[in-house]
């Protein structure tokens, strides 16, 4: 007898990266919780849990694999997570300095074409 599951996630979090609705940019990241599978279960579903991370610009869409089928790729994987945290967050610092930059220095009005 097939047992009926209801899905959990770690995180399930979808959220649109521009104010402006008009450019699609996207985040999407799930984690599946498996930590209710019995370690018994005979298809080992506990395994194959879903795991996606996906970025889409209003032109182009990237998705990430994270392997978790043995104890290297979980390593890997969670490698991977964290690389790439430390390389947004070195982005968003960046950023944010440049905004406050230039945020400080006097405005000029463009001259008008004719």
């Amino acid at each position: 007898m097939a047992r009926n599951r209801r899905t959990k996630y770690r995180v399930r979090i979808r959220k649109f990266l521009n104010r402006d609705p008009q450019y699609p940019a996207f985040i999407i990241g799930i984690v599946e919780d498996t930590s209710g599978i019995p370690d018994d279960d005979k298809d080992q579903a506990w395994n194959w849990g879903d795991i996606e991370l996906e970025l889409g610009d209003c032109f182009r869409r990237v998705s990430f694999d994270f392997q978790m089928g043995t104890r290297r790729e979980r390593m890997n994987s969670l490698h991977k997570i964290n690389q790439m945290e430390e390389a947004v967050n070195a982005m968003r610092d960046a950023i944010e300095r440049e905004v406050h930059s230039r945020n400080a220095r006097p405005r000029t009005r463009r001259k008008s074409k004719r």
